[in-house]
This record gives structure tokens, sequence and C-alpha cells, in this order.
């Protein structure tokens, strides 16, 4: 059964600079029963390795492990143009080392799975460096105990659209789930020096945490984007659609996303 839902998702543009926001609608289709192929695949500044993951699922509401798929044929098309292709290493993984990997750069991504085939392009954008990290206490609301924000501090680069995804460790455990998706776009504040709080949490005293700042194009933005949306419909959000699938840059029906990403990392430890 395939129905598609418009809705009204609340975006936070590089938010709470100037406190305000913007609002897309979004279609997406909620796919409850269809068996789909998910693809996931990315391509790292600093690795001379590039791994793709192909596995088969029933639909969001399945919550059996997914069936991997071995025998895949997978192909990366580099930035001058030659293919690499992707060994199978097993439990669904293709990887492919010794390659060179270059920033603001498009890689192509060719999935051939028995008669279906699907393909991707993903942008690697230029570096964006995360300067530092910095803490601050923050009194609770009606006399309730306080906490620690956690800043970002960088800066972003003038008349080039950017798009972040921000991964948090905290105490070497990694917050990877939907619901602490923290994404950023300069569409307020192009060119500027960002100071940005780690909004999808609070930190306490002694805590250890460690910030990546990745550097993604558009459509992988648009990926977690809409998964977030999904978390915010769990959690029974009024601006969020009923669970669907996430928005996939991958042609061909299948799920997932492939990206070619830079990355930044910082660590601070809370103290007063």
């Amino acid at each position: 059964m395939k129905m598609k839902k418009q809705i009204l998702f609340a975006v936070l543009p590089f938010l709470l600079l100037g406190m305000q926001s913007c609002q897309d609608v979004i279609d997406i289709d909620l796919n409850e029963a269809s068996p789909k192929y998910v693809i996931e695949g990315a391509v790292i500044e600093g690795s001379d390795s590039i791994v793709v993951r192909v596995t088969k699922t029933t639909s969001f509401f399945n919550t059996n492990p997914p069936e991997v798929v071995n025998d895949a044929q997978v192909i990366i098309t580099m930035p001058n143009s030659s293919e690499v292709v992707l060994a199978s290493i097993g439990n669904g993984y293709y990887k492919a080392t010794g390659q060179t990997i270059t920033t603001s750069a498009n890689y192509g991504l060719h999935v051939n799975v028995g008669d279906e085939v699907f393909t991707a392009t993903t942008y690697m954008p230029a570096s964006t460096p995360l300067d530092s990290l910095s803490a601050q206490y923050e009194e609770g609301l009606f006399g309730g105990e306080g906490s620690y924000s956690v800043f970002l501090n960088f800066q972003d680069s003038l008349s080039v659209a950017n798009y972040y995804k921000v991964n948090v460790t905290l105490n070497d455990t990694l917050l990877n789930s939907a619901d602490e998706i923290m994404l950023l776009d300069d569409g307020l504040v192009d060119g500027n020096y960002i100071f940005v709080p780690i909004f999808v949490r609070d930190f306490d005293l002694d805590d250890t945490v460690q910030v990546e700042l990745q550097s993604i194009d558009k459509a992988t933005y648009k990926f977690y984007q809409t998964m977030a949306s999904v978390a915010s419909s769990s959690a029974g959000s009024p601006f969020s659609a009923t669970p669907a699938n996430p928005e996939s840059n991958i042609k061909g029906g299948a799920l997932g996303v492939f990206s070619a990403f830079t990355s930044s990392k910082k660590t601070i430890v809370v103290t007063e």
C-alpha cells in the first residue's frame, strides 16, 4: 500500500540566530508493505576508502533485521570520470580502498541488483573548519535545575549555500537516534561567524562532548531533514507527518542516501 501525504515541516534555518524560521511543504511516500532495497553509502574526505551497504526491508514499520544483499554490482564514478568497482565484503557491505578523494567535486553511484538499477549523484563541498567549542551554564526555567549548553564556533563561507550535519558524541556514546539529528543551513547567516548551540540536548558538568561538523550537499540535507520529521511524528509533534520514508537522493525506487562529505571535529569537557 502506498499513499502520499503532504506535511508542513517546521524548518530551523540556521536557527536561533534571529529567532526566525521558514516552512517547507514536503511530499513523502508512505510505504507500509512493499519490499524496498536500502542503499547507504558515503565518500569521506581524508579517507582512501569508499563503503556502500545494500540491504532489503519490507516497510518503515517492520522491526525485523534487514535482509542483506551480497550479490549486487556497486560502481562509484569518481570526479575524473573513472569508475571504481566495489568488492563485496559480506553482510551487505561493498568496499574499495586506495582511492584519492577530492573536495568540491561530484561522485556517482550505480547499483545493479538483479534486474533493478539504482543511481545517485552527490557533491562533496569544500571543508568548513570547526574553530572551537564552548560551554555556557543556563538557569532552569521557573527555578528548575539548570544545565549546560555547548556551542559550535566556526566561519561560514560567503556566497555559497552551505548545509551541515552535526554529530555529537557524549562520554564516548554517539547520539545517533533519529530525534537527535541536528542540521544547519546558512540561509539567514551566509558568510557570518557562527555561534550556535547543540539544540538536541543539554549537558552536565564534567561531560566530555565531541562534535563533528559535516559539510553536506542539499540532497543529503533533505534526506536527514525528512528523517527528523519521521522522528518528530513518532513523538507526536503537530508539525510533522505520519511515519514515512525519508526523502532519498537515490533514483530507481531504493531507500537510503548516498553522500560525500567533509568533516571537522573538536572536543570539550564541560567545566564551570
